[in-house]
């Protein structure tokens, strides 16, 4: 025989094997239903995977599974859909990957399982409950720092305290608070380094991992998962224009969103004004308004699904566009002109990220507070060109609101409504009005806040508001049918009273020219920061459990089961309850019959 052919069958014989695909990160659940639920992982590589899964723990090979992989152009992320499920039942699930079946997380020793939403006629009683109405309890969390997170007992007291009755968890933005980005400079971002701080953020805070791999959870961005606080669809913005700092770069929305979406996004419903955001290179000419990507396919752009254009922080023309037309599949029609002529402009064409979701008479709607809007101006609080939401989004908002029969209103807006947040904490003193150089909230564009705050209390049923951002806690009655709950933060530090404008801890406050009644507060003067300080980090760590009670048990039937009657009139319940020790700090009882 050949040596040469002989010493290759022998390195072939003595080669190593390939090493098996691993489970990294998850699993995690996502988009709920009574039917259904998705079920999501990350794996070492790209790899076919099965989720088995049923009514009893002993699952195997021959138990029902669904399929799905994972994908290398998604940082190795994939999804599976358990469908045709019943509804209010426990399902024990496992994840089969590479011959292997993963029955716990991580070793906690646990079989991972879910149970799915109550269906139509899961309580239903002809006479007793004849709507099948069944109660609700939702988790809202926001601002979630993984230097505290690890020490904070916030996921632990959820899935060991409240799991039995817990429906779904909202994550109201800042969900991350970046790592590898803070080591890189604006331009030089990719989505790498956000895919990085996702992976960090579940390897980080471990009990976070194991509640979601057991509680369905939803999520919508802020600044922290994005990178921008302003401007993002300020048209006519140019990378020349002053930037504070990384943070406030408009045109890391696009960079980033591709992570968000493989880590996050994956898990809500369907989002109706939602395209993937397209990315390239372009060609530019001075003065004319075409923008020419040959390799492009823009026919999926629509002006329902689109926000801005923004032409990438390296090019010549950086800066955020509008998309006034498609010319074709390859040319868009930009406003403003670009003004230099340039090849290989790298570009994006931005979408919209808001979604709702109807949980029996309880209907939430998502909104997107980062990703179109225009850059604040103080003392300009009025003009309507200043927005957060956007048009498009309000008409969805306003027709939707109008639209639902629910008995509840939720809003999910990661941003205040009724209080400020300007940069006092940074500053170090209060600032006046005017001073500001930011307002992350809707008291800075009051030309949208005064109509939808109309609307809503014209709808004559209770209108929630949860909110985030700004790093302390306050309950507003801004109308006896309107409410915002900024519950914040889980694990961050606290914003002193003056970030908010200064308002009271309880009592009537100016809310930018419209007069509302602050009943809880949680923050600390600037005079006492030091002090204040020093108590410890963790102080003030908060979240909230929304409690929707429409229904109690009234006897059993003759097959041992609960009979379930409903209330006359159903109540949603807000409590704020502390992250460390999960008491209840301040809560409100919200129902339609006090508005009659």
């Amino acid at each position: 025989m050949n040596p040469r052919v002989f010493c290759l069958l022998i390195s072939c014989v003595i080669a190593p094997p390939l090493a098996a695909v691993e489970l990294t990160h998850g699993p995690i659940l996502g988009r709920p239903q009574p039917d259904s639920m998705r079920v999501w992982i990350r794996t070492s590589e790209p790899a076919e995977f099965r989720v088995l899964y049923g009514r009893q723990p002993d699952l195997g090979p021959a138990s029902p599974s669904v399929t799905g992989r994972t994908n290398a152009a998604a940082d190795n992320t994939g999804y599976a859909d358990l469908v045709g499920l019943s509804g209010a039942k426990t399902y024990w699930y496992a994840i089969e990957l590479d011959g292997e079946i993963i029955r716990g997380f991580q070793g906690d020793g646990k079989i991972l399982s879910f149970r799915t939403w109550p269906g139509e006629r899961s309580f239903h009683h002809p006479d007793l409950n004849p709507q099948g109405l069944a109660n609700t309890t939702i988790a809202v969390a926001v601002c979630n720092h993984i230097n505290n997170a690890r020490q904070s007992a916030v996921y632990r007291n959820l899935l060991e305290r409240h799991w039995d009755a817990l429906d779904l968890i909202v994550m109201n933005g800042d969900y991350i608070y970046e790592n590898a980005r803070k080591k890189v400079r604006a331009p030089d971002i990719t989505v790498d380094h956000a895919r990085m701080d996702y992976r960090l953020q579940l390897e980080g805070v471990p009990d976070m991992a194991r509640l979601f791999a057991r509680t369905p959870v939803l999520f919508q961005f802020d600044d922290h998962e994005i990178g921008p606080e302003q401007s993002t669809a300020d048209i006519g913005w140019k990378i020349n224009d002053t930037v504070r700092n990384h943070y406030t770069n408009p045109l890391l929305r696009d960079v980033t969103l591709p992570a968000w979406m493989e880590y996050c996004g994956w898990a809500n419903p369907p989002m109706p004004a939602n395209r993937p955001i397209l990315q390239g290179q372009a060609r530019l000419k001075q003065g004319d308004p075409i923008l020419h990507d040959p390799d492009a396919d823009f026919s999926s752009v629509t002006p329902a699904n689109t926000s801005s254009l923004h032409i990438h922080s390296q090019a010549r023309n950086g800066g955020v566009y509008a998309v006034g037309e498609v010319v074709d599949a390859h040319r868009l029609r930009l406003r403003p002109a670009p003004e230099h002529t340039e090849d290989n402009a790298a570009y994006s064409v931005g979408s919209r990220f808001y979604y709702d979701l109807r949980k029996g008479n309880t209907h939430l709607f998502v909104l997107d507070t980062r990703s179109e809007r225009g850059t604040y101006q103080a003392g300009q609080e009025n003009d309507p060109k200043i927005k957060i939401l956007g048009d498009a989004q309000t008409q969805w908002l306003l027709e939707g609101v109008r639209r639902s029969d629910a008995d509840f209103i939720v809003v999910i807006s990661p941003v205040p409504w009724t209080v400020w947040h300007n940069d006092s904490h940074m500053k170090g003193r209060a600032l006046q009005p005017g001073e500001a150089e930011k307002e992350d909230g809707l008291i800075g564009a009051l030309s949208e806040r005064e109509p939808l705050i109309e609307a809503f209390d014209a709808l004559g049923k209770p209108v929630i508001l949860m909110t985030g951002d700004l790093h302390s806690g306050y309950g507003v009655e801004i109308t006896r049918r309107v409410w915002e709950f900024l519950v914040s933060p889980i694990a961050s530090d606290l914003h002193p009273f003056e970030s908010g404008g200064n308002p009271p801890v309880q009592g009537i406050f100016d809310s930018n020219g419209r007069r509302v009644n602050i009943k809880w507060a949680s923050a600390y003067p600037l005079s006492h920061a030091k002090e204040f300080r020093a108590q410890g980090r963790r102080h003030g760590f908060v979240y909230a459990l929304l409690k929707v009670n429409n229904i109690f048990p009234a006897g059993k039937d003759g097959k041992g089961g609960a009979i379930w009657q409903a209330y006359d009139s159903p109540t949603l319940r807000v409590e704020v309850r502390d992250a460390e020790t999960d008491e209840v700090v301040y809560a409100e009882t919200i129902s339609k019959a006090q508005l009659d």
